[in-house]
Order: structure tokens, then C-alpha cells, then sequence
């Protein structure tokens, strides 16, 4: 289970300036995955493996740039876990023309993480870089579509410190190749069916030099009930294949320079279906407020992975499934 409560806040600086700032906590309560057994500290007992508690503290600012047809945004993220710590430096510039028909955009981001483990690793470093080029073109007054390309860099310590694998004869941990480069190609088509609802149609595909390839599609579909309240479904299809390090757990042996245990290193598909409204309250029901800055969003969406075995030797059941649910209250003073 995971408590995610966050607090965002925009501030506009003057006409052509903007602030924005977010902070959270993400308290979570999991289920014990498999793992090398570790001796109780000297003095005391051991009670057992009930199961795991962490938390992560994000906080992240950036500042914008908006005037005329250009927009460029920069800033920066940190987040603290228990056995993590998360850089990030990133920016973004969109460029409008053809009277706002078209837009055209560049985003940059590179990480500087590292590992807090309880073991001795080749590195306690990871980093990632993103590139994002895209393009916007509104084809009618009722539709417009986007293309976006992704190049993917990651290097450093990829695998999870925790994850091993635990036989009768032998326990190791899991390692990957120490650096992974990846191409991503997305398109995005928004139509308006009629005046109150709209759909979209969300598809991308991810190849990698792991030999990873992904199939993405998202289809949403948003229609105003009344000028209070707006209502959303949404459907998301995954797939991908696996690793070319990846294969069954019972064949590796311990002179295996890469294993892999992690379910998300196969072919797997999962599939998420969920439900989102956003509702302006009456201003009865806030009489202390301007009910014309506040928006309240709901959202709740089931996800569900396809059976796996590693998924079964992980978590001790043959899938996953979980449920995610989202309020947030927005007011703009």
C-alpha cells in the first residue's frame, strides 16, 4: 500500500514569469519480497519478516518562461529514500507558430543518483538522460495530433540491490549490463466527438539495447456533464518482451555475469482500467471560498499484470494487481 500526499503550488511572478513548487511523502507498506536472509544486529532478536516499510520524500521547483510564442521552463527534483537519493536537472521549450496551430518542442533531463545499499556494489551511481522532441499540429477546430521522439541513456548500477535469486545450492544477486540506451517514437490524436465530449487515442513504442521492445496504447474518454462537473474513462494496454539476459530462474548458475529476476526484465503485458472526474463544488458547499478558483479530482484506476513465475517466486502469488485512487483540490488564489 502507498500514501502519496503532496502539496503543489504555481505562483505567477509578474506577466511573463511563473514559480512552481511541489513537496510530498510516499509512505509505503509492501510485501516482503524473496531475499538473501541477513543476520539480526548483535543483541537482537529476530521477530520474523513481516513485511516492509519505507517512505520517499520528493521535492521538486522550477520556473517558467511565458511570453508571446515561446515558453521555456527549468528546474530541478530531489528525493530521499531509505536506500536511494534522486537528482534531477531538467528543462523544456515550446515553440508556437502558424497562429498557435502548430507547436514544436525540445525537453532535456539528466539524473544524478545513487544507491544507499546495504551491500558492497561495482558502483553506488546511476544516472539517466532524456531527450524529448515533439511536434503539435491542430489539423481541424476538432482535432489535432502529436508526435514525440524519446532517446533513452541510463548507466550505472541498473538493477535493484535487493532483488536475488535463492536456490538450494546457491544465492546471488541480480546484475545487469551497466549501461542501456533506448528509442522511444509516441503519437497522440485528440478529437471532439460533439461540443461536451472528447477522445483520445495515445499509442507508443520503445525499443532498446537490451533487446526490450514495448507496445503502449491509451484511449481516454472525457465528456462534460454540466458546467460542474466533468467525467473521464480511461483503458491502457502494455506489452513488452523480455531481456536478452533473461531466462528462466532454474537455469541460471552462479557464474552468470548478468541475471535478471525482476519480472519487468520478460515479456509480460498488464492492463489498467480507470475512472477520473473533476467536479467545481457549489458555492454553498464552500461558502469560505471563491467556488469559481476550486476544482476537486477524483480518480481511481485497477491495473493488472499477465501470470508470470517471477512474479510468483517475488511476491508469492502469480500476478499483480492493485487499485490506485487520486483526490486532489485545487484553488488558485
Amino acid at each position: 500500500m502507498v500514501i502519496a500526499p503532496s502539496v503543489s503550488l504555481s505562483k505567477k511572478l509578474t506577466d511573463t514569469y511563473y514559480l512552481g513548487a511541489s513537496v510530498g511523502v510516499d509512505a509505503i507498506t509492501s510485501a516482503t519480497k524473496n531475499a538473501p536472509p541477513t543476520p539480526p544486529a548483535a543483541g537482537e532478536d529476530d521477530e520474523g519478516d513481516s513485511g516492509n516499510f519505507s517512505y520517499r520524500v520528493p521535492v521538486s521547483l522550477s520556473l517558467t518562461y511565458d511570453k508571446d510564442d515561446d515558453t521555456l521552463t527549468a528546474g530541478g527534483y530531489y528525493s530521499y529514500e531509505d536506500t536511494y537519493i534522486g537528482r534531477t536537472l531538467f528543462a523544456s521549450y515550446t515553440r508556437r507558430m502558424n497562429l498557435n496551430n502548430t507547436a514544436l518542442g525540445i525537453a532535456f533531463s539528466k539524473s544524478f543518483d545513487y544507491w544507499i545499499p546495504d551491500r558492497q556494489l561495482p558502483t553506488d551511481r546511476r544516472s539517466e538522460r532524456s531527450l524529448d522532441l515533439s511536434a503539435t499540429q491542430l489539423l481541424s477546430p476538432k482535432q489535432s495530433v502529436q508526435f514525440t521522439y524519446s532517446a533513452l541513456r541510463s548507466d550505472g548500477f541498473l538493477a535493484q540491490p535487493t532483488d536475488s535469486l535463492i536456490t538450494d545450492v546457491f544465492t546471488v544477486y541480480s546484475q545487469y549490463p551497466d549501461k542501456r540506451k533506448g528509442n522511444a517514437y509516441a503519437v497522440r490524436f485528440i478529437t471532439l466527438l460533439n461540443d461536451p465530449t472528447s477522445f483520445h487515442v495515445y499509442y507508443r513504442y520503445y525499443r532498446d539495447d537490451w533487446h526490450i521492445q514495448s507496445d503502449t496504447v491509451n484511449l481516454e474518454l472525457y465528456r462534460d456533464i454540466s458546467p460542474a462537473v466533468v467525467l473521464g474513462a480511461r483503458y491502457r494496454y502494455y506489452r513488452q518482451g523480455k531481456a536478452f539476459f533473461a531466462k528462466d530462474l532454474d537455469l541460471y548458475t552462479p557464474s552468470d555475469p548478468l541475471i535478471a529476476v525482476d519480472y519487468r526484465m520478460y515479456a509480460f503485458q498488464s492492463n489498467t482500467v480507470g475512472v477520473s472526474a473533476i467536479l467545481k463544488p457549489s458555492r454553498s458547499f464552500l461558502s469560505m471560498f471563491d467556488a469559481d478558483k476550486v476544482k476537486l479530482k477524483l480518480s481511481a484506476d485497477v491495473f493488472t499484470t499477465s501470470r508470470h513465475e517471477n512474479i510468483q517466486y517475488l511476491y508469492h502469488t502469480d500476478r499483480l494487481t492493485g487499485v490506485f485512487t487520486t483526490i486532489a483540490l485545487e484553488y488558485d488564489f
